[in-house]
C-alpha cells in the first residue's frame, strides 16, 4: 500500500513524498525547505532518495537546502543534474555534486524498497523525465508532470500522479490577445491539458488502480471541481487534487 502526500503542486512550487511503510521517496523539492521539514515532521530517516524530474526551479529550488540539511541522496538524469549545477541561482557547489546519482531512461534503479524507471517526456528543458515506480509489495505508481503527452502505456498500475495543468477551452477564451499568445503557445507545447490527462488515464487505468492524484493545476486556467469529478467518472477510483 502506497501513501502519497503533497507539500505543494503548481507554478509556485512542487513537492511530494510516497511511503510504502518501509522506506519513503521524495519527488521534487520546489517548495521552501522549512515547509518540507515541517511536512516531514523533521524526520528524514526513512527517505531512501529524492527524485527530480527536471531543472525548473518550481521543482528543485530547495535542492541545496535538502543536500545540506539532510542525508538524502538525489536521483535525476544527467541532463537535469548538469542544468541544476550550472544554475547560478541554485548556488550548488563542488561538494553538492557528490550527492547526485544518475538515472538513465528506461533503466531501473533500486532505491530502498523502490524500483525507479525514468522515461522520456516532452518539456522545454535538457533531459526531463517521468517516473515508473514499483515497490517490493507489488504496487506500481506512475508520476508524470510538465509534459504535453506521453508516448508510453504502463500495465498493472495501482497509483497515478499526473499533471492536469489547464483546460484548453479556458485558455482559448482567456489567452487570445497580445502578450498572452506567447504564454499560451508555451502551455500547449510543454504541459498536459485536461483532455490529454483523461486520455492518459484511460490508456493506463487497470483493474488494480487504487487512486489518482491530479498535479500542477493552473490557478487561472483550470477548474478543480470539474477536473476531479470527470476524473472520478473516467477511472472509478478516489481522486485527489494536489
Amino acid at each position: 500500500m502506497i501513501k502519497i502526500e503533497s507539500f505543494g503542486s503548481g507554478s509556485s512550487g512542487n513537492g511530494y513524498v510516497i511511503d510504502d511503510g518501509h522506506t519513503q521517496l521524495m519527488i521534487e523539492c520546489g517548495v521552501p525547505f522549512r515547509k518540507i521539514q515541517r511536512e516531514m515532521g523533521h524526520d528524514f530517516s526513512r527517505v531512501a532518495g529524492l527524485l527530480i524530474s527536471h531543472e525548473h526551479r518550481d521543482h528543485c529550488k530547495s535542492i541545496k537546502a535538502v543536500i545540506e540539511g539532510t542525508a538524502v541522496e538525489v536521483f535525476t538524469t544527467a541532463g537535469t543534474r548538469k542544468a541544476m549545477l550550472d544554475d547560478q541561482v541554485l548556488k550548488l557547489g563542488p561538494l553538492d555534486r557528490y550527492r547526485f546519482n544518475t538515472l538513465k531512461y528506461r533503466i531501473t534503479t533500486q532505491i530502498g524498497t523502490w524500483f525507479v524507471t525514468p522515461f522520456e517526456v516532452q518539456h522545454d528543458v535538457q533531459e526531463p523525465c517521468g517516473f515508473l515506480i514499483d515497490n517490493i509489495a507489488g504496487d506500481r505508481l506512475v508520476f508524470i508532470t510538465d509534459s504535453y503527452y506521453s508516448r508510453y502505456q504502463f500495465p498493472n498500475v495501482t497509483h497515478i500522479m499526473v499533471e492536469a495543468n489547464y483546460s484548453k477551452e479556458i485558455i482559448d477564451e482567456t489567452m487570445t490577445a497580445g502578450f498572452d499568445l506567447k504564454r499560451k503557445t508555451r502551455l500547449l507545447e510543454s504541459h498536459f491539458d485536461f483532455g490529454r490527462t483523461l486520455e492518459f488515464l484511460q490508456a493506463n487505468k487497470s483493474p488494480r488502480l487504487q487512486e489518482v492524484w491530479l498535479l500542477h493545476l493552473s490557478d487561472s486556467n483550470s477548474n478543480e471541481r470539474e477536473f476531479k469529478e470527470e476524473t472520478q467518472r473516467v477511472t472509478g477510483v478516489p481522486v485527489f487534487v494536489a
